[in-house]
């Protein structure tokens, strides 16, 4: 009899010490929370906590998406009045939709407000079918894409976002929205809270609270799913700044909003969005070596913006480098120089120097010419 209690209790004595390991187990699969604020206009990265954690894409991979058309409509190729035939590989999706018939034909702008507004899975398949043909191509062009713009964490398997294999951060998101948020024509459907599209056959309404209520809302899109809990990407605009605040993980479906409002009040707060004046910086003549001239006349690129915060504003100095090693020939908008800006002497932004005239390499007849020129001079 001992020796059966002793088994029994051998037994439960193995069974609940595997219970807190079980529980340990478990516990790593939770899901992360990331966030991550960016100013828009310049994509400078302001806060990130867990900012390169990795996520399913899910619905933010429509953000790509929409990138891509708008790509296109600016080549020429498709318009917001193109109208689509819808495929049977459109009308087979699955989860979000608006229940596209195959066969039926639909304008871009209505398959637009169907993904910025209901993240309708059919009609992100119709508009990749529009841009490239078929899915395949357009989710690579979504993966060549995404390289382009420095989304290095990124990978697309479709252009839903839905399936597996999916991945990507807050940083690499946010880096997406600042691209997408110099398209102001799409700021009319990541703004709309309700729409009807298929002659009214389906209603949409938008999960993003934000633009119920915040100023200077301009987009874009909330969403929820089981592997990144409730996430929310959304952009506004105030005084020249574009904050874009992409949040992950959120447990609470009305926290990431809260969140979201607090982050981009305190970047709206803090920053400044600083512009050099061109008139301000003069470019003087670059030496050139072993060239018919021994100088080559020379401006600056376009000046761009950089984000400072308001107490960096009084620190902000300009410093110009000339390059020592320009050597003919040298040919209009070769980078001859540097107009660096620093703040409290770390560099902050810098724009090229770039040549304003050809100058040609000296050679035998041309170092005879010029002796010749001089001596007629002298």
């Amino acid at each position: 009899m001992r020796k059966i209690i002793a088994a029994i209790t051998a037994i439960f004595v193995f069974i609940f010490e595997s219970i807190p390991a079980f529980a340990t187990s478990s516990e790593t699969t939770l899901v992360p929370y990331s966030y991550v604020l960016m100013e828009g206009q310049t994509g400078t990265l302001l806060y990130s906590d867990n900012g390169n954690a990795e996520f399913p894409a899910f619905h933010s991979a429509k953000l790509m998406t929409l990138l891509l058309l708008m790509e296109a409509i600016d080549e020429g190729s498709l318009g917001f009045d193109s109208v689509v035939k819808v495929s049977a590989n459109a009308n087979a999706q699955q989860g979000a939709q608006i229940w596209l018939n195959t066969g039926e034909e639909i304008t871009i702008d209505e398959l637009v407000k169907a993904i910025t507004v209901g993240n309708a899975n059919d009609a992100a398949v119709a508009i990749a079918e529009a841009v490239s043909g078929n899915v395949d191509d357009f989710t690579a062009l979504m993966n060549s894409r995404a390289e382009e713009l420095g989304m290095l964490s990124t990978v697309y398997t479709d252009p839903t976002g839905t399936l597996d294999g999916n991945i990507t951060t807050a940083c690499d998101i946010a880096t997406l929205a600042s691209e997408l948020s110099h398209y102001d024509e799409l700021i009319p459907y990541f703004t709309t809270w309700m729409t009807t599209v298929r002659e009214g056959k389906t209603e949409l309404v938008s999960t993003n609270r934000m633009i119920l209520s915040y100023n200077g809302i301009t987009g874009m899109k909330a969403y929820y799913s089981e592997d990144c809990l409730n996430c929310l990407i959304a952009s506004a605009e105030r005084n020249g700044l574009t904050m874009i605040c992409v949040i992950l993980g959120e447990p609470d479906e009305y926290q990431r909003f809260t969140t979201s409002r607090e982050k981009m009040n305190i970047g709206f707060a803090a920053y400044t969005l600083y512009t050099p004046k061109k008139t301000d910086i003069y470019v003087e003549p670059v030496s050139v070596s072993g060239g018919v001239s021994l100088t080559v006349t020379a401006n600056i690129e376009d000046l761009g913006s950089f984000v400072v915060r308001n107490s960096e504003l009084e620190s902000v100095e300009m410093k110009i480098e000339y390059f020592d090693d320009v050597v003919a020939p040298v040919s209009i908008g070769d980078k001859v120089g540097r107009v660096v800006f620093l703040v409290d002497d770390e560099e902050r932004y810098a724009v090229s120097i770039i040549a304003s005239q050809n100058v040609d390499r000296m050679n035998l007849l041309s170092a005879m010419f010029k002796l010749f020129r001089s001596m007629l001079a002298g």
